[in-house]
């Protein structure tokens, strides 16, 4: 008798901003600089790692660089996909406090903007 155990990943989000504040000063440099911005939790069983996926939700970023991981990430407007190695056999759980640097848009206007970055992940 054998049994199959399903890759599986999750992600908790333990602290993420609602929303932003985009001032004047960030719109003429033409970034918005969020240190510790985001921290979340990823458990995963799967001894290849995981993907985190990051996803941009409003058009007034132009580009999100990521740091907190083994390197900093630099993605479009878009946003991408992050491999981040396993290696570890069993459920691992790491903690990550991620930061970001948000590239503005042509046009962004300054004001108060709901938190532009959406994160979720997927086993590999």
């Amino acid at each position: 008798m054998s049994a199959t155990v399903l890759k599986r990943a999750t992600l908790t989000v333990l602290k993420q901003p609602a929303s932003i504040l985009v001032t004047e000063a960030d719109v003429a440099r033409g970034y918005l600089a969020v240190p510790s911005a985001v921290q979340v939790a990823v458990q995963t069983n799967s001894p290849a790692g995981y993907v985190l996926l990051v996803a941009a939700q409003d058009d007034f970023v132009r580009e999100i660089v990521m740091s907190g991981l083994d390197s900093d990430i630099q993605l479009g407007a878009a946003g991408g996909l992050v491999f981040q190695r396993g290696g570890v056999r069993g459920v691992t759980r790491k903690n990550l406090d991620l930061r970001f640097r948000l590239v503005l848009a042509k046009g962004a206007q300054r004001g108060e903007h709901p938190w532009p970055v959406q994160l979720s992940v997927t086993p590999l």
